[in-house]
C-alpha cells in the first residue's frame, strides 16, 4: 500500500504528498538546528532574581552569635540582636561592644555597589554537582582594577559567595549559606567573612563567622526604632 493524492492505492509508482511533506520536515527542522541557542542567562538577568529575593524583605529582625577567629584580636563569642529596615536602616542590641560589617546584616547589599557607573558583567559559570554557579562582576567603569564579585546559585538566586578586591589584592572573602524563612523569604544563616593578613594587622589571616536565627520578617518596623 502507498500514499497516494487519493488516498490508499496499489500500484509500483511512488506518487503523492508524503515525500513533499518529509523534504518539508526535514528543511525546517534544519533550519531550527541552525539557530542561535542562548545557553547562558546574562549577568543582570542572574543578578536582578537576586536582588528580587532581597528586594522581597522590607525589615527583619534577628537573634544573632559571632565568633572572631583573628591573630592577635580576643575577642569573647557575642550574642547579640538585630533589626534592619530597608535600605540601610540597622539597630543592634548588645550587652556587649560588637563590631560587624554593615554588609554583614543588610542581606550582602548588592544595590549599594550598584551605581549609575558600575558595569555588570558575567565573569564565569561553574557547577557544584547538578547545580549552576554565576560569577557576576561589579566595576567601577573606566580603567579601575577594583571589583566586587558575586557567586551567585541557580537553585535559588542566593549569593553563595562574595569577594571585594582592590587590584591584584582580595580585600575580604565572605562564605554564604541562605534558608528559606515562612517558605518565602531567603534570609541568610551563616556568613564566614576570611580576612587576609595585613588588613587588619600582620599576625597572619583571620576569620569572621555570623550565625543567625529567630528570624521575624516583615513585621513592620517602625522608623522611630533606628532613632533610639
Amino acid at each position: 500500500m502507498l500514499w497516494g493524492r487519493g488516498g490508499l492505492r496499489g500500484g509500483n509508482n511512488v506518487t503523492g504528498t508524503m515525500p513533499k511533506i518529509t523534504a518539508e520536515l526535514i528543511l525546517i527542522l534544519g533550519l531550527f538546528l541552525t539557530l542561535p541557542v542562548r545557553a547562558e542567562l546574562s549577568a543582570w538577568e542572574v543578578l536582578n532574581r537576586t536582588l528580587a529575593l532581597q528586594d522581597a524583605v522590607e525589615d527583619y529582625t534577628a537573634e544573632c552569635s559571632m565568633i572572631v577567629n583573628i591573630p592577635g584580636v580576643e575577642l569573647p563569642e557575642r550574642h547579640f540582636k538585630v533589626y534592619y529596615k530597608r535600605p540601610n536602616k540597622v539597630k543592634i542590641d548588645s550587652e556587649q561592644a560588637v563590631f560587624i560589617p554593615r554588609e554583614a546584616v543588610t542581606l550582602g547589599n548588592l544595590r549599594r555597589h550598584l551605581k549609575q557607573d558600575t558595569q555588570v558583567s558575567l565573569a564565569g559559570v561553574g557547577r557544584r554537582g547538578e547545580e549552576k554557579l554565576y560569577c557576576v562582576k561589579l566595576k567601577p567603569r573606566g580603567d579601575s582594577p577594583n571589583r566586587v564579585l558575586v557567586w551567585i546559585r541557580s537553585e535559588n538566586w542566593t549569593p553563595t559567595r562574595t569577594e571585594i578586591w582592590k587590584g591584584q589584592t582580595r580585600l575580604l572573602g565572605i562564605d554564604w549559606s541562605f534558608a528559606p524563612v515562612k517558605e518565602r523569604y531567603w534570609m541568610p544563616t551563616s556568613m564566614v567573612a576570611r580576612i587576609p593578613s595585613g588588613l587588619i594587622n600582620d599576625q597572619g589571616p583571620g576569620e569572621v563567622r555570623l550565625t543567625w536565627e529567630s528570624y521575624a520578617v516583615n513585621t513592620g518596623l517602625s522608623d522611630d526604632l533606628f532613632r533610639q
